[in-house]
């Protein structure tokens, strides 16, 4: 087990179940130091399932300044939010960037509400998603970027095509000094599956982190936690680990991702 996670979600977000305590509780019996909250952030549209209502943010905020406090000798806790990469919710981003500890980039979508990242099949849909990375890097919004080949989920072969797009996605890193995530939650979670060219998980994918080792790109490591039971069972950090096996992945040991993240927010274009 690692003993720093920033990825760790809540039952707010509607696909994550247990008190936010039972994953203090949980952590703190297996051995993590760092528990970073970045639960799928909140815009002014509810969508019930994939992420917590706006109204929900000050509890959420609340809740786990709360916790870190009280578990201060135990653990150390952040708050965080996942957030992804919408020009026409800027105002609300910008919000999040200033009151979080950190952000996280989960770009679910390549545009607000529209066009799934989990749909993608051409590779012109996979370079507008490294756009939007590209450009929230660019734009300092957050802290890594999580599962950043989430956008395989759908992607019928692993070609050239989808190396070169991992090729960018690594220079991305590198000019922005942005870690890339190697992903234990759903990906793994939901075991390996037949595409046309192979049986792989959804994500992780090994040709993403191949060009992510070519360029050495740094990579963290995000549990994506949304059961508290998950900190008890180093399964699906084995699966994520067996994508990678072999190659020279830059892994960032225990990162102190707020004091980065202090640094970049220096930077943040909030217009």
């Amino acid at each position: 087990m690692i003993r720093t996670n920033y990825h760790t979600h809540t039952s707010r977000c509607g696909h994550a179940i247990g008190t936010d305590e039972d994953y203090v509780t949980a952590a703190i019996a297996n051995g993590l130091t760092v528990l970073g909250f970045s639960d799928h952030a909140a815009y002014p549209e509810p969508h019930q399932g994939e992420r917590m209502n706006f109204s929900q943010v000050p509890e959420y905020m609340q809740s786990i300044r709360s916790l870190a406090e009280q578990y201060k000798d135990k653990i150390h806790i952040y708050l965080g939010m996942e957030v992804e990469y919408y020009p026409d919710q800027w105002s609300v981003l910008s919000k999040y960037r200033r009151e979080m500890d950190y952000c996280i980039l989960g770009q679910h979508n390549i545009s607000y509400e529209k066009d799934s990242s989990y749909d993608i099949e051409t590779a012109e849909d996979l370079n507008r998603y490294i756009d939007a990375i590209e450009e929230s890097c660019r734009r300092n919004l957050a802290d890594y970027v999580c599962h950043p080949d989430v956008a395989l989920f759908s992607y019928p072969v692993l070609d050239e095509g989808v190396r070169k797009a991992a090729e960018r996605l690594a220079k991305i890193s590198i000019h922005y000094n942005i870690p890339m995530e190697l992903n234990c939650g759903t990906g793994v979670i939901r075991g390996l599956h037949q595409y046309k060219d192979s049986v792989r998980y959804a994500y992780p994918t090994r040709i993403f982190f191949e060009e992510f080792a070519k360029y050495q790109a740094p990579v963290i490591i995000g549990l994506d936690v949304h059961d508290p039971k998950n900190f008890y069972t180093d399964t699906y950090l084995n699966r994520a680990l067996s994508v990678v096996e072999g190659l020279d992945i830059h892994f960032l040991d225990n990162y102190d991702l707020p004091s980065a993240a202090k640094k970049r927010k220096e930077l943040f274009v909030s217009e």
